[in-house]
């Protein structure tokens, strides 16, 4: 009888640790398949981020820093268990571009001086969600080891020129869109708008020859606005005039006909 018990407590403690044992099983493998989803996730937005921003965006210690975290997912990648021909194609690439902009030289006063062909809202949005996931990149980075703290508050710090400049060549290509098409208005709003960003900007010593472009189309478009407010006056006095013409006219005509009629 004993026996039986006892048989009974090892199959039941049996049954509930093979039980807990596979439970736990499918909690990791859940936990795996997550895992690689996001790896894959922040894989294509790294890639996204890569090809999306203006390189005159980009500082060297920023490129270098895109190179080496996108070379980090994709050894996750690998190491999660999808190693392919593919990805290791993609590290080779990778190692040869890394080196090449080590070697290159950064003429930053250059590169901070000219303007990208953003003038488009959405783009711009599209890079600016880019500069908010690089930034957490660059936490997450920062946490592992990849980069010290000091290199990531390098990147932070031209995220946020980044940040600063994109909205600057947005409002700057939109005033020069609405020049084209005489939008005077809008194209002035815009263009104050991109004077106060370059007043603002951390690197505004980089910008002062736009600014002067900036200053010299203010003017020019006020006076436009000017030009056309006197041509509108100008008009409308000639419709009154021509208007009490008219009713002088009918007055004169009514007075005519009452003549006749008597």
């Amino acid at each position: 009888m004993e026996t039986m018990v006892i048989l009974g407590v090892v199959l039941v403690a049996a049954l509930v640790g093979s039980i807990f044992i596979k439970s736990y099983l499918e909690k990791k493998r859940i936990e795996q398949a997550r895992k690689l989803v996001d790896l894959h996730d922040d894989l294509k937005r790294m890639q996204n981020a890569i090809s999306i921003i203006p390189e005159i965006y980009i500082d060297k210690p920023t490129k270098v820093f895109m190179i080496r975290r996108l070379m980090e997912l994709l050894s996750k990648v690998q190491q999660a268990g999808n190693e392919s021909e593919g990805i290791n194609i993609q590290l080779q690439e990778l190692e040869f571009e890394l080196d090449k902009v080590q070697k290159k030289q950064d003429d930053s006063v250059k590169r901070l001086g000219k303007c990208s062909n953003i003038s488009n809202a959405d783009t711009a949005h599209e890079v600016k969600m880019s500069i908010k996931f690089l930034h957490s990149q660059m936490l997450a980075s920062v946490r592992t080891g990849l980069i010290p703290k000091s290199y990531g508050a390098r990147i932070a710090k031209n995220l946020k020129i980044m940040a600063n400049r994109l909205g600057l060549d947005l409002n700057y290509n939109m005033a020069k869109a609405a020049l084209k098409m005489n939008k005077w208005r809008p194209a002035l709003g815009k263009l104050r708008m991109s004077k106060s960003i370059i007043l603002k900007s951390p690197i505004k010593q980089h910008l002062e020859q736009q600014k002067k472009e900036i200053d010299d189309l203010i003017s020019k478009t006020e006076a436009k606005l000017n030009e056309t407010r006197m041509q509108n006056q100008a008009t409308t006095q000639n419709k009154l005039a021509a208007g009490v013409d008219k009713i002088q006219e009918e007055e004169s005509w009514e007075g005519k006909k009452n003549i006749y009629d008597d």
